[in-house]
C-alpha cells in the first residue's frame, strides 16, 4: 500500500508521533511524507498536490486544523490521528495510533464521504470549502449589509458582522459558535447563518445542496473579507459576485464504524 503522512509540523509532539507513525507506515508499504513534516525528520518530502496523486490512503497527524490543510488539496480517504485539540473529525486518539494502523492494514474500516462547497468569486473558482465560506466585516466593531439568495430568489436583507455558510461538516465548527445547528454528515444541505444580526428575526436557514446561494453586498458596506476555512482569503466588493453551490469534489474519511452522533456525546457534550 502507498501511504501519504501530514503531520502538524510547528508541534513537538505531532512531529515526534509522526515520525513513529512513519517508521511504522515504512515497514508496511511506501510512504510519501509531506514537506513540512519531512524537512523536520529529515526524509524525503512531497507537495500534497503529489501526495493526493501517489498515494492510497493519507494519514494526518495533528488536529482539526491539519485535516482541513490537507483536504485543501487530498481526495484520496484520510485516516486522522488526533495530536492536538479536541480533535472532532479525527477516528483515533494518539495513543491507539498503530492499533488503528494495524486496522486498516487489515482492511477493517469504512469510508464516509462529506460533501464540500464550490465558491465562486466573479466568474472565478476558489478553493473548495470543508468546513464553511464567510462574508464578514475586514474591521472589528464595523458592520456590513447584504442579501442572500437562493435561487435567485431573495432570502434574507439585514445588517451584520457577516455571514457563515457552512457544510454539514462545519456545523460543529465556526456555524455551532453563532447559534447554527448540528447536521448529520449524510445529510445533502448546507447551513446559512448570520454573524451577529443587528435582528431579533434573522435566525439560521438549511439549504439542500443542490440549490445555489449568491450573497450581495448592499453599498452601505465597508472593506469586507470572503474567507475559506479560516486559511484562504479575498477581498470582496459592492460590485462582487459571490455563488455558493455544492461541489462535486468530496472529503473521504476512513471510519471504524463509530457514529457522529456518538462523536458529538464524547466530544461537545461535557
Amino acid at each position: 500500500m502507498k501511504w501519504g503522512l501530514v503531520c502538524k509540523h510547528n508541534n513537538k509532539k505531532s512531529i515526534s508521533l509522526g515520525e513513529e507513525v512513519y517508521e511504522f507506515l515504512s515497514e508496511n508499504g511506501e510512504v510519501f511524507a509531506e514537506e513540512g513534516f519531512a524537512k523536520e525528520a529529515e526524509i524525503k518530502g512531497f507537495s500534497l498536490e503529489e501526495i493526493n496523486k501517489k498515494t492510497d490512503i493519507v494519514v494526518s497527524v495533528g488536529g482539526d486544523g491539519t485535516i482541513i490543510r490537507a483536504l485543501k488539496v487530498v481526495e484520496k480517504p484520510i485516516f486522522a490521528i488526533n495530536s492536538g485539540g479536541m480533535g472532532f473529525l479525527a477516528e483515533v486518539e494518539s495513543k491507539y495510533a498503530i492499533g488503528g494502523l494495524k486496522q486498516v492494514i487489515e482492511g477493517r474500516y469504512n469510508i464516509e464521504e462529506r460533501s464540500k462547497l464550490k465558491i465562486m468569486l466573479d466568474g472565478k473558482r476558489l478553493p473548495d470549502a470543508v468546513n464553511e465560506i464567510t462574508v464578514q466585516t475586514d474591521k472589528i466593531a464595523k458592520i456590513m449589509y447584504l442579501q442572500l439568495f437562493v435561487d435567485n430568489e431573495l432570502l434574507e436583507t439585514l445588517g451584520a458582522d457577516g455571514v457563515i455558510i457552512a457544510t454539514p461538516t462545519g456545523s460543529t465548527s465556526y456555524a455551532l459558535s453563532v447559534g447554527g445547528p448540528l447536521m448529520d454528515p449524510s445529510v445533502n444541505a448546507m447551513i446559512i447563518a448570520p454573524l451577529a444580526p443587528f435582528r431579533l428575526s434573522a435566525r439560521p436557514w438549511i439549504i439542500p445542496l443542490n440549490k445555489k446561494i449568491d450573497v450581495k453586498l448592499l453599498p452601505k458596506s465597508k472593506e469586507t473579507k470572503l474567507v475559506i476555512d479560516g486559511y484562504y482569503a479575498e477581498n470582496v466588493t459592492t460590485e462582487s459576485i459571490i455563488t455558493v453551490t455544492g461541489s462535486e469534489k468530496k472529503s473521504r474519511f476512513v471510519r471504524f464504524g463509530e457514529s457522529f452522533y456518538q462523536m458529538v456525546r464524547l466530544k461537545l457534550v461535557r
